[in-house]
């Protein structure tokens, strides 16, 4: 049984919004010049960037992870989720952390 597909083409419309948006990306960096007409933007002037930082040395590659799945109380869920939250890290970091200090490398 062969299913005899139909075939459909869509003309989508430029808008003025996306030709801006692609301006406005094509131009990051710049801010606009002090000529305006009606409220629009006639010109950009180029703003120069901050320098970039140095890059970080290159990281030792990852061991290749491998999921580990508990079931705890939902009290203690929100609690892990709540002091992770207030420091700013993600729960499966802390675990990860946990479990290292508990089980180090011999």
């Amino acid at each position: 049984m062969t299913k005899a597909g139909k075939s459909v083409s869509f003309k989508v419309p430029t808008s003025k919004l996306a030709t801006g948006a692609d301006a406005w990306i094509a131009n990051r960096g710049a801010e606009p010049a002090s000529d305006r007409e009606g409220g629009n933007v006639t010109a950009l002037k180029a703003v120069e960037a901050a320098p970039l930082p140095a890059p970080a040395p290159a990281a030792a590659p990852k061991e290749k992870m491998s999921r580990f799945t508990i079931d705890v109380p939902e009290s203690l869920h929100r609690r892990v989720k709540m002091q992770c939250a207030g420091r700013g890290t993600k729960m499966a970091d802390m675990m990860r952390e946990l479990l290292e200090r508990e089980f180090p490398e011999a």
